[in-house]
């Protein structure tokens, strides 16, 4: 049985300097007298060497995942485009329920004490506070009304005079005018206007940044 042959290939800076065949030498393929031994060793360099870059391939990669980022940015502006929305007709609801209250003098008669639970499953209690303020709309009736706004530490006591909001077709909505009720009034189109301006800004954020 022929003894069989062993090739090898030298490598320098990615570049064949010399090639071995049973152990002898050859600074150039064409010094190799025997043809196989030739092909043998061509095939090794083929197999060793890089692929050939597939342009077609890269480019088709490449609109896969512009069209996964601009899925993302639709969605991400249609967020912001959603909250917005809300931000502005919440603050317009706002605007336009504030339009229509008025204000009278009123007095605490009442604090009531409520008690509500914090967290249920931890059988977590926390005392809350509402003020009851007695005053005359604009009908000329006398009305107690217990505020729906309420607080962990009482913040009034009866015989405190407060001015109270309310609007003349729902007095008994009425509500102590104070810089709080007036935050809560603003809450939602707050929320929803920050959260609409962040996704927006990350929108525009990605396409400079792809740019």
């Amino acid at each position: 049985m022929p003894k069989k042959k062993s090739y090898s290939v030298n490598w320098e800076n990615e570049q064949a300097v010399s090639f071995v065949v049973d152990g002898i030498t050859y600074a150039n393929l064409k010094d190799i007298p025997n043809l196989s031994d030739r092909k043998k060793l061509r095939t090794m360099m083929s197999e060793t060497s890089e692929p050939d870059f597939d342009e077609a391939e890269w480019e088709q990669t490449r609109k896969e995942a512009n069209k996964g980022q601009d899925i993302i940015l639709w969605v991400f502006g249609g967020v912001s485009a959603l909250m917005l929305l809300i931000a502005l007709l919440s603050a317009g609801s706002s605007i336009l329920a504030r339009s229509k209250e008025k204000s009278a003098p009123g007095v605490v008669v009442d604090v009531v004490s409520r008690r509500e639970y914090v967290s249920e499953q931890d059988h977590v209690v926390q005392d809350y506070y509402f003020p009851v303020v007695r005053f005359t709309a604009d009908d000329g009736r006398r009305r107690d009304v217990q505020m729906s706004e309420g607080s962990s530490s009482p913040e009034y006591e009866s015989g405190d005079e407060v001015t109270v909001r309310y609007n003349p077709e729902r007095p008994l909505k009425a509500r102590i005018d104070s810089f709080g009720s007036t935050m809560l009034t603003w809450i939602l189109p707050g929320i929803t206007g920050i959260l609409g301006l962040a996704f927006g800004g990350a929108v525009l954020a990605v396409k400079w940044l792809v740019k």
